[in-house]
């Protein structure tokens, strides 16, 4: 399946808006498994249907086009050409989601055909399939990949229950799951090899607890919800060389999403102005950060740096996620239009 659209990327652009709050510093240092395995929710049930993305499919499909506050803002902001905007489909995948993207423009991510949904490698316009091996035939993604090459993502295996998370270093898988609990998410994985994502046993609003992994030695981050004010609704997505500065998201409520930047254990929200709803999924070394917002009962990426919010979003989408950056800028994600699921690269 391949999208039509090639060519520069369109963007709203919008001046910097003092939506930052400061939050609480540093998280905490061990949290307990949860004694009842069997009672986590379903895996792409609300708000988690955006951690997963072989979930992210259906979720993107049902998005509507701007109304409302978005349509109003589409107005305010005249949309000028950045960049290039590349699609990518794997050739016979009925949906392809690029989630990372190295300092030499290697892309990784996760397709799906008639076998399930696998994992990817893309270099020098070659595909390569990422398979955990054992892993059931719905359920292998790439998510992240460093300048070594080194790649992380997650897996499903019908003997294991829940997700697992897998680190592809040197041609060897590694299992680099989170002790016992039943959902390792690894999101992004960086220069010098940390790892960084989250994890949790029930429910992405009670027990969900950012991590960054450095080889055997795992730090924690905790914030709470309202649904568990004494838990934690956290997922740390990005992170630069040396890991110090992470990018993720927190949910407070259910329904409501904030992108977050912990730096040297100083915590600051982002809120794309107008929106409820925002989540960071990655961070470069000059501290541009990407993710996505909804607003308008709409979803579209973004990207942030101190000259303020850019909006990305390519001609026809009715959905947009911004999901990689690497250090030249390039930023990588998906999209949906009429035509199902797509990756995208933009170069800068």
């Amino acid at each position: 399946m391949r999208s039509a659209f090639k060519g520069p990327l369109r963007f709203a652009v919008l001046a910097l808006v003092s939506s930052m709050a400061v939050g609480l510093g540093p998280g905490v240092s061990g949290v307990r498994a949860a004694d009842d395995m069997g009672g986590m929710e379903d895996l792409c049930a609300g708000d988690m249907r955006w951690m997963i993305g072989w979930c992210m499919d259906d979720a993107m499909a049902v998005e509507s086009e701007a109304t409302g506050a978005a349509a109003a803002l589409a107005v305010q902001a005249a949309p000028q050409s950045v960049g290039v905007f590349e699609p990518i489909d794997r050739p016979g995948a009925a949906a392809t989601r690029a989630f990372g993207i190295n300092p030499q423009g290697d892309i990784v991510g996760s397709y799906t055909d008639g076998t399930g949904t696998h994992g990817y490698l893309l270099s020098d316009g070659v595909f390569t399939t990422v398979d955990y091996p054992g892993a059931t035939t719905t359920s292998t993604e790439a998510w992240g990949i460093n300048a070594r090459g080194d790649i992380i993502g997650r897996y499903i295996r019908s003997d294991v229950p829940g997700i697992r998370g897998f680190l592809l270093s040197h041609g060897s898988y590694t299992d680099i799951s989170i002790g016992s609990h039943r959902v390792t998410l690894p999101t992004k994985i960086g220069a010098s090899g940390e790892v960084v994502g989250c994890f949790h046993d029930i429910s992405g609003f009670v027990d969900m607890y950012g991590y960054v992994q450095r080889g055997s030695n795992v730090t924690l981050f905790a914030r709470p919800s309202t649904v568990a004010p004494h838990g934690s609704a956290v997922m740390h997505n990005g992170v630069t060389p040396g890991g110090q500065t992470v990018v993720g998201l927190h949910f407070p409520q259910p329904g409501q999403s904030r992108g977050y930047v912990l730096s040297r254990d100083e915590l600051t929200f982002l809120d794309f102005p107008g929106s409820t709803f925002t989540q960071a999924w990655d961070v470069n070394p000059s501290g541009t950060v990407v993710g996505q917002y909804d607003l308008g009962r709409k979803t579209r990426g973004f990207s942030y740096d101190q000259n303020g919010y850019v909006s990305i979003e390519p001609d026809g989408a009715t959905a947009t996620r911004a999901l990689g950056i690497n250090p030249e800028g390039d930023i990588v994600g998906l999209y949906t239009d009429r035509s199902g699921t797509h990756g995208f690269v933009l170069r800068r």
